[in-house]
């Protein structure tokens, strides 16, 4: 039985990194929930020696501003998808990643585990597969056919395609060592091996005993910046493999939406797929795909909406999400939601799911 390494030192301790030579770490952007400054600051003495650069995984998110940036010990640069070098085609994806990755003699990722729609959960190779990948590895990696193959599934590693693929590319990227958070405590040491220790400690799903007719879901800060963000926690609960929810049933997602649908390149082809049809996005589905890294958030978003009702609440300015055929309001959930609404406030760390026979 393996014990989890819970604080920073323990795990360091136990899976101490790889020092030699120049040498990348993959840090996540404002997105995602990690103590970013913590974690580097803790390599300091570990990497002592080296030639050390962090890079923001930007993947197709918009970069981020110099107040954003984290404190760091280390030089920080930010990830561009159209400054690449190719690695090698795995299952079919032409793998690609960041120039200052691919010229580093050690690639190191850190990054946050926890529930993820295509994935099965965030962390591991996924730090520098994606965050650090090409343009054309990100657009073929989120293909409509891959991100709704069989097996695919938030929660699930194994027997995951995607999560295969995006391990692939993380290999041919020679990412070989990552440090995780989860959940408050910390996994380190080999991708594949470190993810798999922290999800198994995971406490990700909650038991409900009853279906109900509507949701509120809390969206957290960090990913309540866009819509693009903000719509997973409806995605998570209402894709998920058993939601407790009744056919129809209504979701209520609390998020500001500061930058609307998002400033990203892959936040912007998600809103021009959005506007260049008629909600709620039916096409999508039984049409011709769509092309491009983003588009993947608008056939999820489509899926959801051929079982369910979306309102965006809580939102500074409504109009951009209306304009699109969205509904969305700047009324705060607790106002427009009925008072028996099933209440989820960790939507990307707990999410309900339906207890007993389905």
């Amino acid at each position: 039985m393996t014990t989890r390494a819970t604080g920073l030192a323990a795990a360091l301790a136990a899976w101490p990194p790889p020092a030699r030579g120049r040498i990348v770490i993959a840090i996540p952007d404002g997105t995602r929930s990690v103590d970013v400054p913590a974690a580097l600051t803790a390599l300091v003495g570990p990497l002592a020696g080296c030639d050390v650069t962090a890079i923001v995984g930007l993947g197709l998110h918009r970069p981020m501003r110099p107040e954003e940036l984290p404190a760091s010990p280390f030089r920080v640069v930010q990830h561009d998808p159209d400054d690449t070098l190719p690695t090698a085609t795995i299952d079919g994806i032409p793998g690609g990643v960041s120039r200052h990755v691919a010229n580093a003699d050690t690639v190191l990722g850190l990054g946050v585990v926890e529930p993820h729609q295509y994935a099965g959960f965030s962390g591991g190779h996924k730090a520098v597969a994606v965050g650090c990948g090409a343009r054309a590895t990100l657009d073929a990696l989120h293909h409509r056919d891959r991100v709704t193959a069989p097996g695919v599934a938030i929660g699930r590693l194994d027997g995951n395609p995607f999560r295969a693929t995006v391990d692939g590319l993380g290999r041919a990227a020679r990412c070989e060592w990552v440090l995780l958070s989860s959940q408050g405590g910390w996994e380190a040491g080999e991708p594949t091996a470190a993810l798999s220790r922290a999800a198994a400690g995971l406490d990700c799903w909650e038991d409900i005993s009853q279906r109900h007719a509507s949701a509120i879901l809390l969206v957290p800060p960090a990913k309540a910046t866009n819509f693009y963000q903000a719509s997973r926690a409806a995605t998570y609960l209402g894709l998920s493999p058993r939601p407790p929810l009744i056919a129809g049933a209504t979701l209520y997602l609390e998020a500001a939406c500061p930058e609307g649908l998002g400033e990203g390149s892959g936040e912007r082809a998600f809103a021009a797929v959005l506007a260049g049809a008629s909600a709620p996005w039916g096409g999508l589905l039984d049409g011709p795909a769509p092309t491009g890294a983003g588009t993947q958030r608008a056939v999820v978003l489509a899926m959801l909406l051929r079982r369910y009702r979306l309102i965006v609440c809580g939102v500074l300015d409504p109009r951009p999400l209306l304009a699109l055929g969205l509904e969305a309001t700047a009324l705060p959930a607790a106002r427009v939601a009925p008072g028996d609404a099933l209440m989820v406030r960790e939507p990307f760390a707990r999410i309900p799911r339906l207890s007993g026979p389905s």
